[in-house]
């Protein structure tokens, strides 16, 4: 269970975005976050990643407050326990497309042949075409995306974190980032979306307006 408890934010001197913000997001839900922009929807996906810290409140995992944690620790509690879609899928164009799917798990320490035996799969179960070498700028962006998609799933997170994963997508590749969204919350993980979409907002379990 991931839990927002009086969470505030605000930039250096800047007004605050959040005020005594209160959720709790359950394992098997797929919550999306609406509203306008500039209401802090970005930014709260990121503080309940620990990408940024609040100003007040807390984060708790499976009831345990993380909100604090040294940047090390938290960097590794990210790691083993959560994945994210970004946006623009943020992928480093100077690495390979292998590379940037395996990122996170060379930095638990796993063996690289394992990691790139579940990437392979989960690119070709999302239908990437592969070629040796291959960079991020040799691809669409909807293929970009599915292998952002591929990053974010390949340690299993029990927290999956989507900022406007649809936002450039067609509709059939839309539609299968949806689809992986709910297997991973049957699969018992809490998944929280940022969207604008209304089509993606109806598919979810619930939503939540800021």
């Amino acid at each position: 269970m991931l839990e927002a408890r009086g969470l505030s934010f605000a930039y250096d001197g800047g007004d605050p975005i959040l005020q005594e913000w209160n959720a709790v997001f359950l394992p098997g839900e797929v919550v999306a976050i609406t509203g306008p922009s500039g209401r802090g929807k970005s930014t709260l996906l990121y503080l309940l990643g620990l990408m940024l810290g609040p100003t007040e409140g807390q984060i708790l995992l499976d009831g345990i407050d993380v909100t604090r944690l040294s940047d090390s620790r938290r960097a590794a509690l990210r790691a083993s326990n959560f994945g994210f879609v970004f946006q623009d899928a943020a992928l480093d164009a100077s690495r390979t497309i292998l590379d940037n799917v395996i990122e996170t798990a060379l930095y638990r320490d796993e063996p690289r042949d394992a990691a790139t035996g579940r990437a392979l799969q989960l690119l070709q179960q999302f239908g990437v075409e592969l070629q040796s070498g291959a960079k991020p700028g040799q691809v669409s962006g909807g293929q970009a995306q599915r292998i952002a998609l591929c990053r974010a799933l390949l340690n299993d997170p029990r927290v999956l974190l989507a900022d406007e994963p649809t936002g450039n997508l067609d509709p059939a590749s839309a539609d299968i980032v949806v689809e992986a969204f709910h297997a991973q919350a049957r699969s018992g993980a809490t998944v929280v979306v940022v969207t604008h979409d209304p089509t993606l907002v109806e598919r979810c379990t619930r939503r939540i307006e800021l």
